[in-house]
């Protein structure tokens, strides 16, 4: 950093300072990481936090007689909290009444329902099959997720927001349709992934070590499942596409779904225990090196970050249209994109041809990750550095006036 642009003080405002939720907050860690290396201070500001979290952590605890009632008052406590230790800027990724920079990574409050909400009720979803759905948030109070959309729109439509990043060209949308004033202050800035830890370098070792540890053979064809909401990112539609698939020879990895076992009887269920492999937590890139295809036939994720990081170790995907990073799939080079998240012959369909191509040897490694290529985790991280040296800039400058 040059002597011209001294350090700032950014405050991070999160309900919890947690890396390992997900990678959105895996995402803002890193953002942390790398300011702090910058030579900015790093506050964090939240109800809890992981060891080892990026950042000088101030707990910031709350009251209330109901769910809604406390997260209001989280909302009003995170942000003063954070000028009360003099931050230049804030930084916050939902759930706020105000902030310098709105990072919704989920996109638009009310489209992250309407899409739960669709994959609940598909035929065979937990919803269908009378059990609880996969997401915690599908349980609660109508009340809890109208206060999360006032205050979206507190920040977006209400001025809020002093600026606000969108991880893809979704989230920009839904975000200009519903709060149109809160165009001018829309930036596009996609999310980036460590290039080096997932790479083609790496992939033999990782992928043939995984392999092993499951006992598989290389020719064993193996499909990989990750992602923490098993049901929007659509793992009842994956497995009913492998029972219409009806080869006995596919396995089955499948990694983060909460509840964790309830996914693995299910996918046990359909498919037989010697086919599945379940894990709480795994290294993304050894999963991805091991697999012949990530399936994330998903019926909403704002960006997909699993998808660049397939495609980084050379794994071919197949997902929706309904994934934010959907676009950088090379159709036919790199993976599919389906136009039904709910159709589960069209997903067994481009599963078979991807399991055939690998089998024959004609996926073109170099080629998979050519497609993301330009989404380095360096990049990201200098366009957010710079968007939060603007925002600390603009409120100095209102300060002033």
């Amino acid at each position: 950093m040059s002597s011209a642009t001294p350090g700032r003080t950014v405050a991070f405002l999160i309900d919890r300072w947690e890396p390992e939720r997900g990678g959105a907050e895996r995402a803002l860690a890193a953002l942390a990481k790398h300011l702090g290396e910058r030579g900015h201070r790093v506050l964090a500001f939240a109800r809890r936090a992981s060891p080892g979290a990026p950042g000088e952590f101030h707990a910031v605890a709350t009251g209330g007689w109901s769910r809604k009632s406390r997260e209001r008052a989280l909302a009003r406590a995170l942000t003063a909290a954070a000028r009360e230790a003099g931050a230049d800027v804030t930084i916050g990724m939902r759930h706020l009444e105000e902030v310098d920079v709105f990072w919704p990574h989920a996109g638009a409050h009310a489209r992250g329902l309407e899409a739960r909400e669709a994959a609940r009720r598909r035929p065979g979803s937990a919803a269908a099959a009378g059990e609880a759905g996969s997401d915690e948030d599908a349980s609660e109070p109508a009340g809890r997720h109208a206060l999360f959309c006032e205050l979206e729109r507190q920040l977006c439509e209400g001025g809020g927001a002093g600026r606000i990043v969108c991880v893809s060209k979704l989230v920009a949308d839904e975000l200009r349709e519903l709060y149109p004033s809160s165009a001018p202050r829309l930036e596009l800035v996609p999310n980036g992934i460590d290039l080096e830890h997932f790479s083609l370098a790496a992939r033999a070792e990782r992928g043939a070590a995984l392999r092993a540890e499951l006992g598989l053979q290389s020719s064993t064809p193996l499909i990989a499942f990750l992602a923490h909401d098993a049901e929007l990112k659509g793992l009842p539609t994956l497995l009913d596409a492998l029972v219409l698939q009806a080869r006995p020879d596919v396995q089955l990895l499948i990694a983060g779904p909460r509840p964790l076992e309830r996914w693995k009887r299910r996918a046990e269920r359909a498919l037989g225990a010697s086919r599945v492999h379940a894990f709480e937590s795994i290294d993304a890139a050894a999963a991805l090196s091991a697999a012949d295809l990530l399936a994330h036939p998903t019926w909403r994720d704002t960006s997909g970050l699993v998808l660049l990081e397939a495609q980084a170790v050379g794994t071919p995907v197949v997902t929706t249209r309904r994934a934010g990073d959907a676009s950088v799939v090379r159709e036919g080079v790199s993976g599919t994109v389906l136009a039904d998240p709910g159709d589960a012959l069209a997903l067994a369909g481009a599963i078979t041809r991807w399991l055939e191509r690998a089998k024959q040897g004609k996926v073109d490694r170099a080629a998979v990750r050519a497609a993301v290529a330009h989404r380095g985790l360096d990049t990201w991280l200098a366009a957010m550095e710079t968007i939060v040296l603007a925002a600390s800039d603009s409120r100095r400058l209102a300060a002033r006036e």
